[in-house]
């Protein structure tokens, strides 16, 4: 697994795979445009992601971040609103808004992002809000998730 760095060019060419990738995933293939401009789309225009590909340019795994304020972070966790284009830079709290990983490279991208990305917070706590569909009601279910860099 390689994570592609991101340029100009190549902007197009990942948004494709990000798109691809959500069709693997209950949750993320029932995103909205405006979901996706949301909460995909300022990860790239802010350079805060991360794209992954096999040896063979097949897309593996997404994850993107936001910094967030302690008073936004505490609002998106409690599902008192969604993230806006203006939280992304908000504070000093790594807020992942999405991880992308159908094929099960989830531990190595966090691998990854610790080593390479986020360093400099080492010990710094990350939290994330998952989401799965339920299969017998048919729409998603919320569930906060901590983890230390």
């Amino acid at each position: 697994m390689q994570s592609t760095e991101p340029n100009w060019q190549q902007n197009q060419h990942m948004l494709g795979g990000v798109m691809l990738l959500s069709q693997h995933s209950s949750l993320h293939r029932r995103y909205s445009v405006a979901e996706w401009q949301q909460r995909i789309l300022p990860a790239f225009e802010l350079n805060q992601f991360s794209y992954y590909e096999d040896s063979h340019g097949r897309p593996v795994a997404f994850c993107n971040w936001a910094f967030v304020s302690l008073s936004i972070r505490d609002t998106l966790l409690a599902a008192e609103r969604e993230l806006i284009r203006e939280d992304w830079q908000s504070g000093d709290h790594i807020f992942i808004p999405e991880m992308i990983a159908p094929y099960g490279h989830a531990r190595a991208v966090v691998s990854d992002l610790r080593r390479r990305i986020f360093l400099p917070w080492k010990g710094q706590r990350v939290c994330t809000v998952r989401g799965h569909v339920h299969a017998e009601l048919g729409h998603c279910v919320r569930r906060v998730q901590w983890f230390s860099i």
